[in-house]
C-alpha cells in the first residue's frame, strides 16, 4: 500500500506542477495608477493658445509592464501616453480617432479602438494565458481534492475510494473557481475595462484642466504622431506632430 500511495502522490505532483506551470507564462492584463509631468517636462510638447500636449510612447517592457502589469508589445499594440495642460482661456476638443502614428514613410495609422484593443489583447498570448489560468484553475482544483480524498481514504485503509471521492468533491470546487471569469467574451470584456481605466478617449479641455490618459496604436516604428485639435472656442482645427523614436 506504502508504494501505492507514493505513485499516486507522483501523479497528483504532476497536475499540480502543469496548470501552474500554465498560468505563470504570461503577466496579465492589469492596469494602475500613472505618474507622470506637465507637458513642458518632454522634449516634444507642442503648444497652442495657451495648451500645451505631450506625447510619450510606452514601448519598453518595464514601463509597459508598470502601467498595464503586461507587455502589450505582445499583443501588437503600442500605447501613447497624452498630457494636456490647458493654460489658457479657450476651450479645446480631443478626439482619438483624430491621432494619428505616422512612419519615416509618410503612413498614418488611426489608434484603435477599445474593442479592437481588448481584441488583440484577447487573441495574444496574454488573452490565452488568461484563459488558460481560468482551465487551470478547475485542474488545481482537482488534483487538490484528489489530494486531500487519497489522505483521508488512506486513514481509513481505502486510499483509492478516497481519492476518487475527493477528486469529484476537488473537481466541482475548482471548475466553480476556474471558470468564474466566464466564457471567452467575458475575457475580452474585462480587458477592454482594464484598457478603458486609463484611456484618453474624447475629451473636452477647459481653461486651468491638466488632464492625461492613453490611446492604442497598432505597434510599428513610427517617427510622428500626429494630432487634429479642434478649438471649441474660435471653432477652429489645429494640425500638430509630435516627432518620436520607438525603442524596439
Amino acid at each position: 500500500m506504502e508504494a501505492n500511495m507514493t505513485g499516486f502522490h507522483r501523479k497528483l505532483l504532476v497536475l499540480i506542477w502543469l496548470p501552474l506551470a500554465l498560468m505563470s507564462c504570461a503577466a496579465p492584463l492589469k492596469t494602475d495608477t500613472v505618474s507622470f509631468k506637465t507637458p513642458e517636462s518632454y522634449a516634444n510638447h507642442q503648444t497652442i493658445d495657451g495648451l500645451r500636449i505631450a506625447v510619450i510612447p510606452i514601448d519598453s517592457l518595464e514601463k509597459s509592464e508598470e502601467i498595464f502589469g503586461t507587455d502589450l508589445w505582445q499583443a501588437g499594440i503600442l500605447p501613447v501616453h497624452l498630457i494636456v495642460q490647458n493654460n489658457g482661456t479657450k476651450e479645446f476638443e480631443i478626439n482619438h480617432a483624430q491621432i494619428f502614428g505616422i512612419t519615416p514613410t509618410g503612413e498614418m495609422t488611426s489608434a484603435y479602438s477599445l474593442n479592437k484593443s481588448a481584441e488583440h489583447v484577447r487573441s495574444s498570448s496574454i488573452g490565452t494565458t488568461a484563459v488558460a489560468g481560468t482551465v487551470a484553475g478547475a485542474v488545481v482544483g482537482t488534483a487538490l481534492g484528489a489530494a486531500v480524498g487519497a489522505g483521508v481514504g488512506y486513514a481509513a485503509g481505502d486510499a483509492g475510494t478516497g481519492a476518487v471521492t475527493g477528486t469529484a468533491i476537488g473537481g466541482a470546487a475548482g471548475i466553480a473557481q476556474g471558470t468564474a471569469a466566464g466564457l471567452s467574451d467575458s475575457f475580452t470584456v474585462q480587458f477592454k475595462r482594464e484598457l478603458a481605466n486609463l484611456a484618453f478617449g474624447d475629451r473636452a479641455i477647459y481653461p486651468s484642466d491638466i488632464q492625461q490618459g492613453f490611446i492604442y496604436l497598432k505597434w510599428n516604428l513610427y517617427s510622428e504622431i500626429g494630432a487634429q485639435i479642434f478649438n471649441i472656442t474660435d471653432n477652429t482645427y489645429h494640425a500638430l506632430k509630435f516627432p518620436l523614436k520607438i525603442s524596439r
